[in-house]
């Protein structure tokens, strides 16, 4: 047991580290003891020696690493808990998950030590701690950065129960959950979503309109395309601007074919975008509607037109001084 101390009181190389972990996984019955002693507080400078063993987690077996993090989940002390979590985080541990939930239930514990458990249970065992995961989300009795982070979580979790609740929550009356929520759909990219994001895109909150659109802009969706099309000629100018800059890189007919119909805009700002547009994904049906901005007033207007029409085969570049 005093060797295993000594070890693990002398880890400030990388070396000396391996030769500490080495050594603890040859003889587990004897850090057993040294745990117990350390956790217990029978010795002193015990958040030093807590520290040191969480330095040494990663080199440890998974037996040794469960043993480690049974005690630190106890603590009275929030960095050490939050440390070990993150170490369970990294080695995919679910061995403590049920004990985990128990962190996640007492309200006096800090946010960041509920945070890695919800990430834990998301990424290690999402089939079976899904609902808790949803339950957290939904909660008005959570703090809002804990339910972002379910939310954020629970994108491990592709299943009809949750994406009907991420859906629901789109109509949360707090913004930065309906961001969060927006975010979550737009990285899951399941189809079943596209009515909730596409009802999105009328959220009165830009960064809630910005996600909803990329995930229909990323879904391989006939649907989730023409729908983002259909919303592009319903907006208003300014909006139509952002959403030509979010959707142009798809390079989808749909898409293209929407943005071209922009090209007679009576908006000055609308026509540069969508010329823009074209002019980085060239788009020859585009070609007649591009040369009637040759004679427009407005100066960008016309430059932006002569260069999509030259990348979208409408005319010999030597013919026009760009």
């Amino acid at each position: 047991m005093n060797d295993v101390l000594k070890l693990i009181f002398d880890i400030g190389t990388a070396e000396k580290r391996k030769e500490a972990a080495d050594y603890i996984n040859a003889h587990p019955d004897d850090f057993s003891k040294v745990l117990e002693s350390i956790f217990s507080q029978e010795i002193d400078d015990t958040t030093e020696s807590k520290q040191h063993i969480l330095d040494l987690i990663d080199l440890l077996s998974t037996k040794l690493a469960i043993q480690v993090i049974e005690w630190v989940i106890q603590d009275s002390d929030s960095r050490i808990k939050v440390r070990g979590l993150q170490a369970t985080y990294r080695k995919r541990i679910d061995a403590l998950n049920n004990q985990l939930v128990d962190l996640l239930d007492n309200e006096d514990e800090e946010f960041e030590v509920k945070k890695w458990v919800v990430h834990i249970l998301g990424s290690t065992d999402p089939t079976n701690f899904g609902r808790i995961l949803r339950k957290t989300a939904r909660s008005s009795r959570v703090e809002i950065n804990l339910r972002k982070e379910a939310v954020f979580a629970l994108t491990k979790v592709v299943d009809d129960e949750t994406l009907g609740t991420l859906c629901a929550l789109l109509g949360d009356s707090n913004e930065e959950i309906r961001e969060s929520v927006a975010w979550a759909l737009s990285n899951m990219s399941a189809p079943e979503t596209i009515n909730c994001l596409l009802a999105a895109l009328e959220d009165e909150y830009e960064k809630v309109r910005d996600w909803a659109i990329r995930g229909l802009r990323d879904m391989d969706d006939t649907k989730a395309l023409q729908g983002l099309a259909d919303a592009m000629s319903r907006v208003s100018p300014s909006e139509q601007v952002r959403m030509i800059r979010l959707v142009v890189e798809r390079k989808s007919e749909i898409i293209l074919r929407a943005i071209t119909e922009l090209l007679s805009s009576t908006d000055v700002e609308v026509l540069r975008t969508a010329a823009w547009a074209i002019g980085v994904s060239p788009y020859p049906p585009a070609v007649p509607a591009l040369r009637d901005l040759l004679d427009h007033e407005d100066e960008q207007v016309r430059y932006y037109g002569k260069v999509a029409l030259v990348r979208s085969g409408g005319i010999d570049p030597s013919d026009l001084q760009l």
